[in-house]
Formats: C-alpha cells, sequence, structure tokens
C-alpha cells in the first residue's frame, strides 16, 4: 500500500486532538513511560511500571509530557478550560488508541468511546469524507433502473440490441 518514505511521512505527520478533562485524566491513567535500557548488544525498551490488565500502555516521554499539559489545563483551579487541543503525530494516536476502551466511564462520559471516534476519524479522515462525498453525491441516484438480476450474457445481448438499433435508426 505504502512505500517505505510513505509510510514514514505518514505517521510523522502532526494532527491535531482535542481532549476534555476526563479524557485527558483516562488517557495519564492508561499510559506507561516506555523506559531505554542500552545493555552491552543494542537497546532494550521496557515499560516503566508493570503492564496492567486494563491495558496500560508503554509511551514516549513526549507523549506523557503532553498529554501531562493537557490534564493540566483541563484541571486547573481557576483557569480550567472544557477542552483543549494537543498536537500529536499519527504513531501517537495509534498508540493512544490501544488505550481506550470503548465501555469505560469517567464521571459518566464514555471517554474509551469518545476518544475512540475522535482518533479514528483523525486517522481515517480521508477514507470518511471520499466515502461521505460519494454517498452524497449518489443518495438521489434512482437504482430500480439498474437491473440487479441481469447476467452478464443478459446484460451484453441487451446492449447488442441497443447497437443493432442504433444502427437500423441512422
Amino acid at each position: 500500500m505504502y512505500d517505505t518514505n510513505e509510510e514514514d511521512a505518514f505517521f510523522a505527520e502532526i494532527k491535531e486532538l482535542s481532549l476534555t478533562r476526563n479524557e485527558a485524566l483516562y488517557l495519564s491513567d492508561s499510559i506507561t513511560l516506555l523506559m531505554e535500557i542500552t545493555p552491552e548488544s543494542g537497546k532494550v525498551q521496557i515499560p516503566a511500571k508493570h503492564l496492567l490488565p486494563q491495558g496500560t500502555v508503554p509511551v514516549p516521554v513526549d507523549l506523557i509530557q503532553t498529554i501531562g499539559m493537557a490534564v493540566l489545563l483541563t484541571t486547573q483551579d481557576k483557569w480550567a478550560l472544557e477542552e483543549t487541543v494537543i498536537q500529536v503525530s499519527v504513531a501517537d494516536l495509534f498508540l493512544l488508541r490501544e488505550c481506550c476502551q470503548s465501555y469505560i466511564k469517567v464521571n459518566q462520559e464514555y471517554v474509551g468511546f469518545n476518544l475512540l471516534r475522535k482518533i479514528y476519524a483523525i486517522i481515517l479522515r480521508q477514507g470518511l469524507d471520499e466515502r461521505n462525498f460519494i454517498e452524497d453525491i449518489t443518495r438521489d441516484v434512482d437504482t430500480s433502473l439498474i437491473p440487479h438480476t441481469d447476467t452478464l450474457q443478459e446484460i451484453k445481448d441487451k446492449h447488442k440490441d441497443y447497437l443493432r438499433y442504433r444502427k437500423d435508426s441512422e
């Protein structure tokens, strides 16, 4: 589908993700620091804390800082925002998607479901826009005029008859 350069560019592309207070807190609780330990023969990456059954996902420190800023901006005493926007790469969005379980609620808000929809809408925006465009332009097409039961041979025969009719009428 993609060559290596296109794939790298796709995953590195920066996108904006809006987060509510509950979503930011949920993500913060669902991620852990991915630490690098350098033994004698190469690097090994391990999570900073043990993975828990609820799906803690190891992520790089810059993503933890980004989520942390969203938590701070949405939980400040005097200047708390209803929603904040963070900038993350497409690769980060795929990591954050791993945290989301659609049934998880925080303060009566289905944060897992909301986050999944937001993340997929960002990642799959082009495909979704194309599908919606096709749906819009074909919505009023009368499909009753399209023969659904004709075999390929029947369609060919009808086309030949039509061509003969046109030739005879000229």
